[in-house]
């Protein structure tokens, strides 16, 4: 028998020796918990060096994120900005910080309103919204069923009724859609009176006209351009890239939605909203 349970046992008959024993274990979970905070501290330390190194040699600086909604440091990890440009606390990138910003320019009160996102890779909209529904797409799923709890949509044929929604958002997703006009069709339905697609997708100036890099056949995938991939969520982690968007995009969206589509491309270091193929989408159903 040991010695702390022989203390034990005593204290079992011994009320000062027994309350000795309980202070004991309380300071001792007070100090592991003290090692543990001190670990925290001292991460948050190491970080704020790094920082302020970073701040010394002009590859980072203070702003306002739009995705976390606070205070915070934008740090520049790489010469793409596109990927590298990040925020300290929540590690958004340029695109969904400007996304962000015009929701809480363009769209007061949108943390209320009935969103929807299709093939979120994040959180952020979740974070701030009461009444957020996401989706993903799996092949083979009916639009409307679940995949272990998750949603599936097609956006070339959603299950959601007609003006059911306030704002579809869509963030890098429509380049990897076969039939795009389908697509912008079935958003539109589904959107409200008034109701606006917000989204992204790396339209390329250079490129005079949008092209498609895949299509569908009787046989399968037909490829008419190298094979590309991008990240994805759901599956095997990878989403084909089936169109080129180029400087004709605005005018494509607006002839396959039937919606008016505003094109916004700030920039704003304050923000953290610069770098390559930044730019935000906005497409209104009338009213």
């Amino acid at each position: 028998m040991t010695c702390r349970s022989i203390l034990k046992r005593l204290g079992l008959k011994l009320p000062l020796l027994r309350e000795f024993i309980r202070e004991h274990e309380q300071l001792r979970a007070a100090h592991a918990q003290a090692l543990v905070e001190l670990q925290t501290v001292s991460a948050e330390l190491d970080q704020l060096q790094a920082t302020l190194l970073r701040l010394s040699e002009g590859s980072a600086h203070p702003g306002y994120c739009h995705c976390c909604h606070q205070r915070t440091f934008f740090l520049l990890e790489g010469e793409w900005l596109r990927d590298q440009y990040l925020c300290a606390h929540c590690r958004s990138i340029p695109r969904q910080r400007h996304l962000h910003y015009v929701l809480d320019t363009h769209f007061p009160g949108w943390e209320k309103q009935i969103i929807h996102e299709s093939s979120p890779t994040i959180d952020f909209i979740a974070r701030w919204c009461e009444r957020y529904s996401s989706s993903q797409y799996f092949e083979g799923v009916a639009s409307g069923e679940a995949v272990n709890g998750v949603r599936c949509e097609n956006l070339e044929r959603l299950s959601f009724a007609d003006d059911s929604i306030d704002i579809f958002i869509t963030q890098d997703v429509l380049e990897h859609v076969f039939h795009p006009e389908l697509a912008a069709r079935e958003i539109c339905r589904a959107l409200k009176p008034g109701g606006a697609h917000v989204f992204t997708v790396p339209r390329q100036p250079w490129l005079p006209a949008s092209e498609a890099r895949a299509r569908l056949s009787a046989t399968g995938i037909e490829y008419l351009k190298d094979a590309d991939y991008h990240g994805n969520p759901v599956g095997d982690g990878r989403a084909l890239v089936t169109w080129d968007y180029g400087a004709d995009f605005e005018r494509l969206i607006e002839r396959w939605s039937g919606m008016t589509t505003t094109v916004y491309a700030d920039v704003n270091r304050a923000l953290g909203i610069d770098g390559e193929l930044r730019e935000v989408f906005v497409s209104r159903k009338p009213q």
